[in-house]
């Protein structure tokens, strides 16, 4: 019995054809699942005494650690927008030598 040439290719095309509708559709769904699983929230700053607050004791309110703040240890010690002046002020504050 021979099978026309027709009928034989209609099944491969259709299979091809469902290939191609579902795919995107499931690695979409594949996508969205593990954004879910990777999402993650931003912590909060930390907190640090600020030290210009209360200069005598060197402890002062805490309050959060901005970016332009210089902090040592858990104490905020200087703020400058500039990052080598904020390495100046860390390395004269921990050098241990009188100002």
């Amino acid at each position: 019995m021979r099978t026309p040439f027709a009928k034989m290719a209609i099944l491969p095309s259709l299979a091809l054809a469902m290939l191609i509708a579902v795919g995107p559709a499931a690695h979409a769904q594949g996508y969205l699942q593990e954004a879910a699983y990777t999402h993650r929230h931003h912590a909060a700053p930390p907190l640090a005494y600020d030290t210009q607050a209360n200069p005598n004791y060197g402890f002062g309110p805490l309050r959060q650690v901005g970016p332009n703040d210089v902090v040592s240890g858990n104490r905020i010690i200087g703020r400058d927008p500039d990052p080598f002046i904020r390495g100046e002020l860390l390395r004269h504050y921990d050098s241990g030598w009188p100002d």
